[in-house]
């Protein structure tokens, strides 16, 4: 791979990490981005601008429209969206704000001195711009495409003001670049930092798993020995029973659960390897690979997970209605889908007896796009919170009561079978998560 090309990569990853780093916000941003020409009053009170501001300042607002509209966009747009942002953290901050500083000085007139107002407002902006271009090599690139780009129409100017170009550009110059570098060094301690907690728990989470693992295989190990003898002495007590009817007798309920004891620990000793499995997928921060797919009804996930819930008393378990009339197939790993269920119904229950009132509604809807979706009509998730629930160890419950890796680790599996989770939420309402899953079947890349 030759230089440029490894360059091209960087830009690229760079880009979209910028993007996932950000993209919990892009609505706020798309909306906060109509404050840019609402502050241009500023510049006429204070700034005695010798340009008018508002056509820059509205185009950014514009251009920004996309970020507000990002969740309902779909396809390859959707997955492109890293240059976009790019695009758009450039032009509205390095390029739309060392613009304005330039043409003001450009087009000042003789003797007059540019407002200082201009000069903090690109500092600010640069600042602003660090912050979303969460990488060097990305940010020293877009700021110095987007200075050239600032620069370029004083070549159109007749008689540009050589003396305040000077004194807001090359006298301040090393102000600009501490603030640009200042900002990168700080992005990379953070990444610094942040990646080696993920070591440590990554560490730590690799050793409880092991530590783990043994016993489970343990238990495995000895629910295969029960199994192996297990109809033998059934068969026998049935026979001594019937040969000397003896009253002394395990009840027959309790004998129809012995039957099926053996299966019920090798489905939880599954479902604790699953529990491993989340864990070591959310330290290591990396996707799922290698897995075997299932062809299933949704219908029979559904029920499996509500089946497979520990409910605390058969009040809780009335809470749940099932609505799988418009029943679909899903290409995936039915363990880890019914296990994403498993963990939908368990918020769906946290925030229903949070607000002490509500159930829980599961239903499936057949079209363009198969979708699953688990609605309770409880407390509700507050605007702050919802754009963080699906980051890893994100938890707003009580110490000991959740580890936060349940919605992340439901977000990877979705990704991983090609579809995805969406939450949709009104405090003291509802909140709804949506399942939605590929038409086609799908494989994970090993």
């Amino acid at each position: 791979m030759t230089l440029v090309a490894r360059y091209k990569a960087a830009l690229a990853t760079a880009s979209r990490k910028s993007a996932d780093y950000s993209e919990r916000h892009f609505v706020r941003f798309g909306y906060l981005a109509w404050c840019i020409p609402l502050a241009g009053s500023i510049d006429y009170l204070v700034g005695n601008p010798s340009i008018d501001t508002l056509c820059i300042r509205l185009s950014v607002a514009l251009l920004a429209i996309p970020l507000a509209l990002h969740p309902r966009l779909r396809g390859v747009q959707a997955e492109r969206f890293y240059i976009y942002f790019s695009f758009i953290i450039a032009y509205a901050f390095p390029f739309a704000y060392g613009n304005m500083l330039v043409m003001n000085a450009a087009c000042a007139p003789a003797g007059q001195e540019t407002h200082m107002i201009w000069i903090f407002q690109y500092i600010i902006a640069l600042f602003l711009f660090i912050q979303l271009a969460n990488s060097g090599v990305l940010a020293l690139t877009l700021w110095g495409v987007s200075s050239l780009a600032a620069l370029a129409p004083l070549l159109w100017l007749s008689a540009p003001n050589y003396e305040e170009l000077q004194r807001v550009l090359i006298y301040p110059v090393s102000g600009y670049a501490t603030a640009l570098l200042f900002g990168i060094l700080t992005n990379r301690n953070i990444d610094i930092v942040n990646t080696e907690k993920i070591r440590a728990a990554a560490a730590i989470g690799s050793n409880v798993a092991h530590e783990l693992r043994t016993p489970l295989a343990s238990i495995r190990t000895l629910s295969r020995g029960i199994a192996r003898y297990l109809p033998t002495l059934i068969d026998s007590y049935e026979r001594n029973q019937v040969a000397e009817r003896s009253s002394d007798s395990i009840d027959r309920r309790q004998f129809e659960q012995l039957k099926t004891l053996v299966g019920r620990i090798e489905s939880e000793v599954d479902y604790s390897n699953t529990i491993i499995d989340m864990l070591l997928v959310n330290t290591a921060d990396k996707p799922l690979v290698g897995l075997e797919f299932d062809r299933f009804w949704a219908s029979s996930a559904i029920e499996e997970a509500v089946a497979r819930y520990p409910f605390n008393n058969s009040q809780e378990k009335q809470l749940i209605r099932i609505d799988s009339a418009q029943d679909f197939e899903i290409h995936a790993p039915r363990l880890l889908v019914v296990h994403v269920l498993f963990n939908l119904i368990k918020n769906g229950l946290y925030y229903v007896q949070r607000g002490q009132k509500g159930a829980i509604t599961i239903s499936t809807t057949r079209g363009e796009t198969n979708q699953v979706e688990v609605r309770d009509t409880g407390a509700g998730i507050p605007p702050a919170v919802l754009s963080q629930i699906f980051e890893p160890f994100y938890t707003t419950t009580l110490t000991g009561q959740g580890a936060g890796i349940g919605l992340s680790f439901c977000s990877m599996v979705m990704q991983s079978v090609g579809g995805k989770i969406e939450c949709a939420s009104a405090q003291d309402e509802y909140t709804a998560f949506t399942l939605s899953f590929p038409t086609e079947p799908q494989r994970i890349q090993a």
